[in-house]
């Protein structure tokens, strides 16, 4: 079973590796760009509470479906599902 990433047609998710990875990069990046965008207008703290949790929502989505396409990727999910 192939999990796509969201967003991203064609490219499919084989595992968790590759998620953890991208989500790391991003906590690398986003709590500066927000940290800057909060220090230059503090005006801005409901958009970006929600910009917060929309980007640990998709974090969390990204994470379910590498675990679902580590969980599947196997021979022995594939003949389990089968015999259901």
């Amino acid at each position: 079973m192939e999990v796509r990433r969201e967003g991203q047609k064609g490219a499919a998710l084989k595992g968790i590796d590759p998620v953890l990875t991208e989500i790391h990069e991003r906590l690398q990046s986003h709590p500066q760009e927000w940290l800057q965008t909060l220090t230059e207008n503090p005006g801005s703290f409901v958009d970006l509470e929600r910009t917060v949790h929309d980007t640990f929502k998709q974090m969390a989505d990204q994470l379910v479906a590498g675990l679902l396409a580590q969980a599947t990727g196997g021979d022995a999910f594939t003949q389990g599902a089968k015999k259901k």
